[in-house]
């Protein structure tokens, strides 16, 4: 009896331990989650202008599967199914490091070809500042390729490390921007650059006044330099207006398999389900 006794005083005391390790286990899931789920955002907000402003139909397409498992996981958070949501969380940080290394590819190409137009734009009329300009715009690619090398040769599993290089990239891309429409107002244009108009508003006007051949390109460089998006509502806030979840039941080929989480959620509205065998 006094055995028995021993063992039911054991058994308890065991069961009141293991319930705050649970609940320790389920507030560090919940951080980690919270914490994932900020960085997604940010990674997000990153891309954003440049998808808005310069992206192709592919990368739009691609750019909205990814907010897509974005705000899926943050649904899931909000329910509390922390398991599911950190597993959407970490399929979001995959897609973005695709979409990433396919939008640096390009903007590197781009951007190192429109600084190369307005070098020789310059030659043999340099101004003051256009030697620096250029040199500035350079090195803001050359910083942005050897973080796309880092970023691309991380171990594929670390996914917030990779896109942290990868964000830093294209961040440094949006530095060179600046710099090209600079050059563009001084070798581009129609009249003399006013170099007192060194805010975002004077340099959006000055654009205006004296940049006639490409002047919506240089806005949309100019606007994708602070992060902002040129005469149209971000591409990221369309999405969540109307983010269409029901897509995701539908794969996209060599991108984001097809993905379901409850087959009556992910319906578009209106869309009875059929009961017939």
């Amino acid at each position: 009896m006094l055995r028995l006794g021993s063992f039911l005083i054991l058994l308890l005391f065991a069961w009141s331990e293991s319930s705050p390790d649970q609940s320790s286990s389920k507030a560090t899931q919940l951080i980690r989650v919270s914490y994932g789920l900020k960085d997604n955002y940010e990674f997000l907000r990153i891309l954003n202008s440049t998808i808005t402003n310069r992206g192709t139909e592919d990368q739009k397409k691609y750019f909205k599967r990814c907010i897509q498992h974005h705000i899926e996981s943050e649904i899931l958070h909000l329910q509390m199914d922390l398991g599911r949501s950190y597993a959407e969380l970490r399929r979001t940080q995959g897609l973005l490091i695709k979409l990433y290394i396919l939008v640096l590819e390009d903007e590197i190409a781009d951007l190192d070809v429109e600084l190369g137009r307005l070098a020789r734009l310059a030659n043999g009329k340099e101004k003051t500042e256009t030697k620096l300009y250029l040199r500035l715009g350079y090195r803001e690619i050359a910083v942005a390729k050897q973080k796309f090398i880092i970023g691309k040769n991380i171990r594929p599993y670390l996914y917030l490390m990779k896109l942290q290089e990868l964000a830093f990239a294209l961040k440094s891309l949006k530095q060179t921007e600046k710099y090209i429409v600079l050059l563009g107002l001084l070798h581009d244009s129609v009249d003399e650059f006013d170099r007192e108009a060194r805010s975002f508003a004077g340099l959006v006007g000055e654009v205006n006044r004296i940049i006639v051949n490409d002047r919506e390109k240089y806005l949309k460089l100019l606007y994708d330099s602070q992060f902002d998006s040129y005469n149209a509502i971000s591409f990221y806030e369309g999405v969540w207006k109307q983010p269409d979840l029901f897509e995701l039941a539908q794969g996209i080929p060599n991108f984001d398999p097809k993905y379901e989480r409850n087959p009556e959620e992910v319906k578009p509205v209106g869309e009875k389900t059929n009961t017939n065998p």
